[in-house]
């Protein structure tokens, strides 16, 4: 049964889905854990629409992509059902707004617009945290939208009690379509020293939607290398290192998230993400709560097309201490981060192009315990962000088979460079909240919080046409948010209201010939109503959660054909627009009410099941074509739709003995077809633009996982 602390810390189904393991798997879990340490995580800025996912949802429901992580979090969606394609939508905001960690270390910019910049693996995943919104000065640095934070297992989270080795076999049969094996081995090398080693192979062939008709290009080849060693250096610290390497390959689209026309060609492209990260934690006393993170991490991804391939590699550190004085709990700490962007084409663009961005962040915060019925919370940052680009474009002849760059008559290569740099953007973002307790059951939330992000470096396909703005201003967002919960322990009732502008918000502009162009484009505002509630059996739990999110850009100008006017234009400025990922892209993408009601049942210690329903309401003539209309390339605005859907997932599991696991999930058990609110909305009505039409989802997916514990 959920403890209270658990039921109230994770308040939506997916952690609640935790509690109903078999009770031979919990106990194993508590044996496992790691020593009591003196630092406990608290938030209190916007902690109500916070939410956590846990290892057994997503066991249950067999996970296998980022769709299949967040589906069932309501503040959160994710389009586009090619996995290299997936792109995550915190309230409405894209994971480009979110600073997201893989233990530590950030995912950082995109290598193409059409694609995602967030890979992961479920199978490693010990824990998803969501921060939605911008929140307390520990967030991390660029955190305008909020913050995801993906931690990983270690030999500790596996092995059962007095058990000094061990192992898992895992073999999944998807019938929309593929196969995906893992084995894990994990052990103690010593007391002190454990070690866990993972290999995952996922393979796919093209899905089928709800009208079973094939989605081209949705095949895939995903492989994925994990080895973790974490040690108990002394009785006060602790010292993880791991490494990640995960690959996916295959034949997509021009337009990765588009849906390829049965004409389109296909092209093979390849991905890959390496991550190294060291951890070290030392508890030594109430004042000295030390823990360092040192991180490395590169994406790459290339393909046939234009001959072109990107890299990003992110490297830094991030030094925290927590220190308990009397009735306060201070943490404070130094972080920096520097993204480089590698960008190389020989056909149509032509170029090699470097950007590097370095940011470094100061932080603190307090959570100062005032009375035993109220908490207060309040503190700070100062980040700085610079940012060098550097460009060389070269004429490019293949000789003896070889990409080399064109020479004159002299001998001389025929190249021309661009170089720039952005001045500092800096500045001091705070925070402050209260929690008050007017019983052990019910509390009130309330909280304030700012931050701020300046130029980033840039989408590593587009690189190469930057035309640089010496008038670009940072970003910095307001985020409000007020939280009422009441938590018995059977009974719970959340309801949460926020409201987040990003004033002065940075948008990459195409702008036709001139290239792209970043520049501030007005106020990107969310605002929305989260409710919760659940009832919490003997044997069985129901929640029932709602989401409704507005994400428009406000005071943003256009400049638009005036017949009126002299000059034969007039500037526009508007409220309002609507976030559309085909025009918005690394923005925001506009997302229907959620509703989700989620069931467990514990039948037996070897047998559960569950039962999830999720409803998106339709979103109906969204207007588009604000800055086509600016490039003289529409006369007029258009407008799209986005239909509701509506999905139920169930799954079964079955233990008939200790060692031996079987699964059985559904998902869209009654097989909807549908396109998902976070992928780009279908424009094939409007004349031109047949082809600009978002990926449709898989229909019904039948999976079978049978894991083996040695």
């Amino acid at each position: 049964m959920l403890t209270k602390k658990n039921f109230l810390k994770a308040p939506i189904a997916s952690a609640v889905i935790a509690a109903f393991c078999c009770s031979n798997v919990y106990a194993e879990q508590v044996a496992s854990e790691p020593k009591e340490k003196k630092i406990e995580r608290i938030t209190v800025v916007g902690a109500t629409t916070n939410s956590e996912i846990t290892p057994e949802e997503l066991e249950n429901y067999q996970a296998n992509d980022l769709e299949d992580i967040f589906r069932h979090t309501p503040s959160v969606t994710v389009g586009g059902s090619l996995g290299i394609a997936q792109k995550i939508f915190v309230r409405g905001m894209e994971d480009s707004m979110v600073n997201v960690t893989v233990d530590g270390a950030p995912q950082t910019s995109t290598l193409f617009h059409h694609i995602g910049r967030v890979a992961i693996e479920p199978e490693l995943l010990q824990s998803v945290e969501v921060q939605a919104g911008a929140g307390e000065a520990t967030s991390g640095t660029g955190a305008v939208g909020g913050a995801i934070r993906f931690k990983t297992k270690s030999a500790d989270n596996l092995l059962r009690a007095d058990e000094k080795f061990g192992g898992i076999a895992k073999a999944s049969y998807f019938s929309n379509d593929g196969h995906k094996e893992s084995i894990s081995l994990y052990g103690k090398l010593t007391d002190e020293v454990g070690v866990l080693a993972s290999y995952v192979n996922v393979s796919r062939n093209n899905m089928k939607d709800g009208d079973g008709a094939e989605i081209p290009g949705t095949a895939a080849d995903q492989t994925l290398g994990f080895i973790k060693v974490n040690a108990e250096i002394t009785e006060n610290q602790e010292l993880t290192v791991s490494y990640e390497n995960r690959q996916e390959e295959g034949e997509f689209g021009k337009q990765t998230n588009w849906a390829p026309l049965a004409t389109d060609p296909l092209f093979k492209s390849w991905g890959e993400r390496e991550t190294i990260v060291l951890n070290h934690a030392w508890y030594l006393n109430d004042l000295v709560n030390l823990e360092t993170t040192l991180y490395s991490t590169e994406s790459s991804f290339k393909r046939e097309l234009y001959t072109w391939d990107a890299t990003i590699k992110t490297t830094g550190f991030d030094i925290r201490n927590t220190s308990e004085i009397g009735m306060h709990s201070i943490t404070y700490g130094i972080e920096r981060k520097v993204d480089e962007v590698h960008s190389q084409s020989y056909e149509d663009f032509g170029g090699i192009f470097d950007e590097e961005g370095t940011v470094t962040g100061v932080y603190v915060q307090d959570h100062w315990q005032l009375t035993d019925d109220f908490l207060l919370s309040f503190g700070a940052r100062y980040d700085a962000y610079e940012l060098d680009h550097n460009g060389i474009e070269a004429n490019w002849i293949k000789v003896d088979g070889k990409w080399v760059i064109e020479t004159d008559a002299s001998g001389t290569p025929v190249t021309s460079n661009s170089e720039f740099s952005t001045d500092k953007q800096d500045g001091f973002s705070g925070n402050i909240g209260f929690e008050y307790s007017f019983t052990d059951a019910l509390k009130l939330s309330a909280g304030y919080a700012q931050a701020l992000r300046g130029r980033q470096v840039a989408d590593a396909f587009t690189v190469g046409e930057l035309s640089h703005n010496p008038e670009l201003s940072p970003e910095d967002v307001d985020n409000t948010e007020l939280g009422l919960v009441y938590n018995d322990g059977t009974w719970l009732f959340e309801a949460s209201v926020y409201l987040s502008v990003i004033n002065d918000v940075v948008f990459d502009k195409f702008k036709g010939r001139e290239g792209v162009f970043y520049e501030n484009i007005g106020d990107l505002e969310t605002k929305g109503v989260e409710l919760v509630a659940g009832y919490q059996g003997d044997n069985f739990d129901v929640i029932v959660s709602y989401n409704h999110n507005n994400v428009e850009l406000n005071n943003a100008a256009f400049v638009w054909p005036d017949a009126n006017d002299a000059s034969g234009y007039s500037t526009v400025v508007l409220d309002g627009v609507d976030m559309a990922a085909y025009e918005y892209g690394g923005l925001g993408n506009a997302v229907g009410d959620a509703l989700n009601i989620n069931f467990n049942y514990h039948i037996n210690d070897q047998i559960q099941l569950g039962l999830n329903y999720n409803h998106v309401a339709s979103l109906n003539d969204i207007e588009v074509f604000h800055r086509s209309m600016e490039l003289g390339w529409v006369t007029e605005l258009e407008t799209v739709n986005k239909p509701g859907y509506n999905l139920f997932d169930a799954y079964v599991t079955y233990e008939p003995i200790d060692n031996l696991r079987l699964d059985l999930s559904v998902q869209n058990l009654f097989d909807e077809s549908y396109r998902s609110h976070g992928s780009v909305a279908d424009y094939g009505h409007i004349p031109g633009y047949e082809g600009v039409v978002g990926i449709k989802e898989p229909g019904r997916d039948i999976r079978l996982t049978a894991s083996y514990q040695f």
